[in-house]
């Protein structure tokens, strides 16, 4: 696998530019993807509600190592028309919690994939099997990059993803459905809330200059 381009280090080791640049491009050509990927839904109907695309996806090919995994895009649950093409994901293999998604890693395996797409702005959520990773698309590289591993949206959804294509195609055709969660033992202090959109900010920024 080390000789195909996709499993080059896509990850852009470029200083950081202007934040307020960032969020501003982000305010005006996606509203609400800030709110979206700070402060993400927590239940799965306005997950549905509020992404623009979600997507079923199969890996195809992966490097463990360099943390690199190319996806087909198997059903299109929501939003056909997006200018993204490539679905190709770049996790960060030294963040926090991200053993779990690299564990689970296999030929065909299925995820579920929610975003916002929108003219230069893309960002969603990718859930796994009772685990969840949030990403950022980098236009310039044509991949998605890992944002951070995101259990705590196992208070959206908790379960495999067979069984949230299933359930998620229960919500967007109106059928009320019961969600599996796992709600967290407790809310997150003040004091971690700012981590998380720190740690979001520093990472936007860095893949979007």
């Amino acid at each position: 696998m080390r000789s195909l381009r996709e499993s080059e280090e896509p990850v852009s080791r470029s200083a950081p530019g202007r934040l307020l640049g960032v969020v501003l491009a982000m305010a005006l050509v996606v509203p609400g993807a800030i709110a979206y990927i700070h402060f993400p839904p927590m239940t799965l109907p306005k997950m549905c509600k509020t992404s623009t695309h979600i997507r079923v996806l199969g890996v195809k090919k992966y490097d463990k190592e360099k943390g690199v995994v190319l996806f087909d895009v198997v059903e299109t649950l929501k939003g056909d028309k997006s200018q993204v093409t490539s679905f190709k994901h770049a996790l960060r293999t030294d963040a926090a919690g991200v053993k779990p998604i690299l564990d689970w890693l296999g030929r065909e395996k299925r995820a579920v994939m929610f975003s916002i797409e929108g003219g230069d702005i893309a960002c969603g959520y990718v859930f796994i099997d009772e685990y969840c990773y949030s990403v950022d698309y980098n236009r310039k590289g044509e991949y998605w990059l890992m944002i951070r591993a995101d259990p705590q949206m196992s208070a959206c959804y908790h379960g495999s993803a067979e069984e949230l294509q299933k359930v998620t195609k229960d919500i967007l055709a109106g059928r009320d459905v019961k969600v599996p969660v796992k709600p967290p033992a407790a809310p997150p202090s003040k004091d971690e809330q700012k981590k998380r959109y720190d740690e979001v900010n520093d990472i936007l920024t860095k893949n979007r200059k």
